[in-house]
């Protein structure tokens, strides 16, 4: 895999200008971006207007974005862009209202943490994804039922027609492959310590 934590045919294929991928990156990073706002202080319609900065940003100069292993991952090179379109955002507020940059204070959670557990969400969704894509609608809608949400055995049952068993079972397989998945993803990133 050479993008680190990152589908690699999602980066490809927003790099050649696939509609569809650049919806995919935007809904699966938005969130992403949104958590770096939050913690500059920024409020709901400034996040709104970072994530549109940054997308523009990254849109802009994913068909030159080269990945080479070893460097540096593509969560650090998404990190800075974020960063510093927050930053000039910052001081482009801050010279309007003749503020001093340090009166915008960054959040007191601090960015990379609050980042990688941003991040780290992102990274489950996918994984999810890709656990959705290996087993059958229905296995993966009583996993998600009541392996991640909890719903009592028999309510999932009789929502989807099968047997308590059949979702004891459908649990057990994907939890088994959504854990190798997380697997893979933590020894191919190892500052991500993504849990299940």
């Amino acid at each position: 895999m050479k993008y680190p934590t990152t589908s690699p045919s999602l980066l490809e294929r927003v790099q050649n200008g696939d509609e569809i991928s650049w919806n995919e990156f935007y809904c699966r990073y938005a969130s992403v971006i949104r958590c770096v706002g939050a913690c500059h202080r920024l409020d709901e319609t400034a996040c709104d207007d970072l994530v549109q900065m940054v997308m523009l940003k990254f849109f802009g100069a994913a068909k030159h974005y080269v990945y080479r292993e070893g460097e540096v991952k593509f969560r650090t090179y998404f990190a800075a862009v974020i960063h510093s379109q927050a930053v000039d955002m910052i001081r482009r507020e801050s010279s309007q209202k003749n503020l001093r940059p340090e009166a915008v204070a960054p959040a007191e959670e601090p960015f990379d943490e609050a980042f990688m557990n941003e991040w780290r969400k992102a990274v489950f969704a996918d994984a999810k994804s890709e656990l959705r894509q290996r087993v059958s609608e229905r296995t993966y809608q009583a996993f998600e039922l009541y392996g991640l949400q909890g719903r009592p055995v028999g309510q999932v049952a009789a929502a989807l027609g099968l047997s308590a068993n059949q979702i004891y079972v459908a649990k057990k397989r994907c939890t088994d492959i959504l854990t190798g998945i997380i697997d893979r993803h933590n020894r191919n990133d190892g500052e991500l310590h993504l849990e299940f």
